[in-house]
Order: structure tokens, then sequence, then C-alpha cells
């Protein structure tokens, strides 16, 4: 499946942000709380299991037909047929989130599994790939954070262009900044204006 790496600038509070943001419900972001990245796993990484289907499934009626199993054993199709249907089901129903302050997984077909870590808890990333996953672009970032709760964003497009968003998201926020919106930042210095005329008028009396 597709993947966003758009910057954060490219994620404005309304329009197509206010679509993502929905289908993020289940993050239950902050109000200020911006989105850095978001995706799933490869949706092809499932070829290969209907490819295993396929040849059990023909392995399967090729022994039924030539007498070395049972036509009991014809049972045993809608085995082979369901677990591609499964791996579908469960690279549809994962997505992975980064925001300006932590990450976060969620999994599950019958049930919903939601894994949260706050960024100044990662202690290291690294990226898997393996020949196929080199040869067209996907992998696995492992990430290890204090405390032993490592997650993994698994088969995702660009696994470096993904670590790097992550340890970029994790700098600026060791680095530190100013909190708050600039709207909220403004609301404080009429405050703070309000007050310094209050005085001065008490002053003046």
């Amino acid at each position: 499946m597709t993947t966003d790496t758009a910057a954060p600038s490219d994620h404005p509070r309304d329009g197509a942000s206010g679509t993502i943001e929905r289908s993020l419900s289940w993050l239950a972001l902050e109000s200020d709380e911006e989105i850095r990245w978001h995706g799933q796993p490869r949706l092809q990484t499932v070829y290969s299991w209907f490819a295993v289907a396929v040849l059990g499934m023909v392995a399967l009626s090729a022994a039924v037909a030539l007498d070395v199993l049972s036509v009991r054993g014809l049972l045993w199709l809608p085995v082979f047929a369901v677990l591609p249907l499964w791996q579908y089901a469960r690279i549809a129903k994962t997505v992975f989130v980064i925001t300006d302050r932590r990450l976060a997984t969620r999994r599950g077909v019958l049930g919903v599994t939601v894994n949260s870590v706050a960024l100044d808890r990662i202690q290291n990333t690294t990226v898997t790939q393996g020949s196929l996953g080199r040869l067209i672009g996907y992998g696995t970032v492992v990430i290890e954070t204090a405390g032993g709760s490592d997650l993994a964003f698994w088969n995702v497009d660009e696994p470096l262009a993904v670590r790097a968003e992550l340890e970029s998201s994790a700098d600026r926020l060791e680095k530190g900044g100013v909190p708050g919106t600039p709207e909220q930042w403004q609301s404080v210095l009429e405050e703070v204006r309000g007050w310094r005329r209050a005085i001065e008028e008490c002053e003046g009396e």
C-alpha cells in the first residue's frame, strides 16, 4: 500500500488532512499534534500467500484425483483459500503513524490492538530488507525503545525514508522548541498587554 511521507507543512488541519485524521480516529490526536508520516504494510506482500494457496489447492486436488487422499481431503480446500484472505485483512487493518511527539501502531482483524510510544523513549532504529524488498523498495523498520517495548513498521515502502522521518521527528523533539501554537501565544500576548494597561492605569491614579 502507498504511504504518505509529506512534510508537516503539507498536512493542514483541514481539507484532505481532515480525511486523514478521521481515518486515524483510533489514535486520539491532540489538538496541536501533527502527523509526520503514516502508512501500512505493502499490499503486494500478500501475493506470496495467494501463490501458496493456489499451489496447495492444486496439489490437494491432484492427490485426491490420484487416490493418494480420500475425497474428504477436499475439505482442506477452504483452509488454503482463507490463508491469503486472512493475510489481506491483516494488512488492511494495520496502520503505522509518526506524529511530532509519538509513534503508534494499530493492528488486529477481529479485535484491535493499539501501541503508542513517545518519541523521547526511542533508543535505536534499524532497517531490515530482504533481497526482494531491496529490489522493489520495501522493508521493516524496527524501533527499540526504553523499557523494551519495541515496535516494528513491517513491510513498509521506502523504509530508509521512514526511519529518517522518525529520527528527524525525535531530534526535533529532543532539541525542543516553543510549546503551543501561534494562536495560543497571541492570546497570551494580548492578556499580558491587558495586565500592563491595567497596571499603568492604577499607577496613573
